[in-house]
């Protein structure tokens, strides 16, 4: 794996993985990160990748990993305004970067969460970029709800300001994800998944976990209530393969839930779209007891597209 700083929008520093172990390169896998985490903890679906032959290339969102510059107090913050979509415009530098570096190879993006919220902006913003898109542990919020929360947020930042950590929307948020799981001695992150090893990696790790600013929870609510308008979701390319991923114990899909509505909003919109859900797997089924089979899934899901662009 290699590392290196890439300029995104408006000049900013990226860091940049790129994990290119590979003899004869199928394509390339735009990875796209979720919130409160980094790139690296992919290293192991990485590195499966690159033995499927699939080059891997990811960055560290803004407020993230090893992009936030911590000593700014910058993790959990992405700008004072327009910060979703000015990490989508880091995305498309990414693209680029990949464009020009690898010509002649598809581009499938691969998004989880938040990630998966901006891999769905991605592909309304730029639909002929890519030549498939999965989405992992997504989701459809309630629109109702979604304004509530906005709203609350441009208070809280106009208050405290852009850089303000906000334990309130946060505790009405991420901290609700675990209530299913909570015990006398729950460590609040059993949601993550099943395995005890990952829920400890999470915890230990200082680049993860972080709560998010006001700011970064206004500029997220506004880029989940723009994925979820319909006329927005028409501007996704009709030819464009998706594969939904999900396990059937995540509280972001809403236990299945919310994974089904976008699953059926996309197919009334005519997308070229299937999905999968998981038996006894929680929101990030990388990291679960049986992810052989969901890495199997994706690497079908890639041959696929694979077999498509040489016809």
């Amino acid at each position: 794996m290699e590392t290196c700083i890439l300029k995104g929008y408006e000049n900013k520093d990226l860091q940049l993985y790129i994990w290119k172990d590979v003899s004869s390169p199928k394509g390339v896998l735009q990875l796209v990160h979720g919130s409160c985490e980094h790139s690296l903890r992919y290293n192991d679906f990485a590195k499966y990748l690159n033995s499927i032959g699939w080059i891997v290339i990811a960055n560290d969102h803004r407020g993230h990993g090893k992009t936030a510059n911590v000593e700014d107090n910058e993790l959990g913050y992405f700008s004072d305004d327009e910060g979703w979509n000015i990490i989508i415009e880091d995305l498309k530098y990414v693209n680029n970067y990949i464009k020009s570096n690898y010509a002649n190879l598809d581009i499938v993006m691969f998004g989880h969460s938040m990630g998966s919220f901006m891999s769905r902006t991605f592909i309304i913003k730029y639909p002929t970029l890519l030549e498939g898109v999965i989405l992992s542990g997504t989701g459809w919020q309630n629109n109702f709800l979604l304004n509530i929360a906005i709203r609350l947020a441009k208070r809280n930042q106009k208050k405290y300001g852009s850089k303000n950590i906000d334990k309130k929307i946060w505790n009405l948020s991420y901290k609700k994800l675990n209530k299913r799981y909570s015990k006398s001695n729950s460590n609040g992150v059993e949601w993550l998944s099943s395995v005890e090893d990952v829920q400890s990696n999470f915890l230990n790790d200082p680049l993860c976990g972080q709560i998010f600013t006001s700011s970064a929870f206004k500029d997220m609510f506004e880029g989940i209530k723009f994925i979820q308008n319909t006329t927005n979701i028409s501007k996704v390319s009709k030819n464009l393969p998706i594969l939904l991923l999900s396990g059937k114990d995540d509280p972001v899909g809403n236990y299945t839930k919310s994974v089904n509505k976008t699953y059926k909003v996309f197919i009334n919109n005519s997308l070229k779209v299937e999905m999968k859900l998981y038996d006894k797997m929680r929101h990030e089924i990388l990291n679960e007891v049986n992810k052989e089979q969901v890495y199997e899934d994706i690497n079908n899901f890639l041959s696929k597209i694979k077999n498509t662009s040489l016809k």
